[in-house]
């Protein structure tokens, strides 16, 4: 693989020119870029290039001193996490202090510094294996883990929120429902109250109380009581939107 053989010698360069580690990290960076597009392009991709890429990138990092010297191929395993969480922890906790004074100042003058805050916090930490977590006092928990079980809570946190989110959203509907209800119940008349209701009455007085039922048999004593109480109700009710309704338009 051409490219390989290239990005190669510009890292052995940048390295020869005073220890350039910003380019040789920066090209590092771009071969493996160009690994992921040739992984997409190829059905059938050359293991032995991509072996002799992978040996390469982790030869650098244990040269930069990034993981240490008994790993062949890729990132320590577990075994070895303890003392690369050791290594990390003094530069993790200066950031995190850091974090933390920064988002004490944007919760006073800069929401979106704030948002930025815990986007490093909630999505890049994670995806590099890094737990950060916020505690009471200005205290915070750091721990390094496996990317995948970190990705893998932050998926659930985030199904929980938007189960929340839509839970809220629910009864926000259904709350602004009930008061569509009840204002339109309040500009009904008392004497159109039970009109409409043809299915159970089909003979009203001059009130609008029904006197029969929907078959024409006149409705027991018992029934018109509740259905005097319920219009005399109404009757205040709405009274009293005619009454909003004025001071509305004052």
């Amino acid at each position: 693989m051409a490219t390989f053989r290239r990005k190669k010698e510009a890292v052995h360069t940048a390295l020869c020119d005073n220890i350039n580690t910003r380019s040789a990290i920066d090209t590092m960076q771009e071969l493996v870029s160009d690994v992921h597009i040739y992984l997409k392009k190829q059905k059938v991709p050359n293991r032995g290039v991509l072996k002799s890429i992978a040996a390469f990138i982790t030869h650098m990092f244990q040269v930069f001193g990034v993981i240490p010297k008994d790993e062949s191929i890729g990132f320590p395993t577990e075994t070895s996490s303890a003392t690369s969480e050791e290594q990390l922890y003094p530069y993790l906790k200066a950031f995190a202090q850091f974090g933390e004074e920064v988002r004490k100042s944007a919760k006073k003058i800069n929401h979106d510094l704030l948002n930025v805050c815990d986007k490093v916090r909630d999505k890049i930490l994670p995806e590099l294996g890094v737990r950060l977590e916020d505690e009471e006092g200005g205290k915070f928990i750091i721990k390094i883990e496996s990317p995948e079980t970190l990705i893998k809570e932050r998926e659930v946190k985030r199904a929980e929120e938007e189960k929340k989110r839509q839970e809220k959203e629910r009864k926000k509907a259904e709350a602004a429902a009930k008061e569509a209800e009840k204002a339109a119940l309040q500009a009904i008349p008392p004497g159109d109250l039970f009109r409409k209701e043809t299915d159970k009455y089909s003979q009203f007085d001059d009130k609008g109380l029904p006197t029969h039922d929907a078959e024409g048999k006149e409705i027991s004593k018992g029934l018109k009581k509740k259905l005097l109480k319920k219009y005399e109700s109404q009757a205040k009710v709405y009274q009293d939107y005619l009454q909003s309704k004025t001071k509305g338009n004052t």
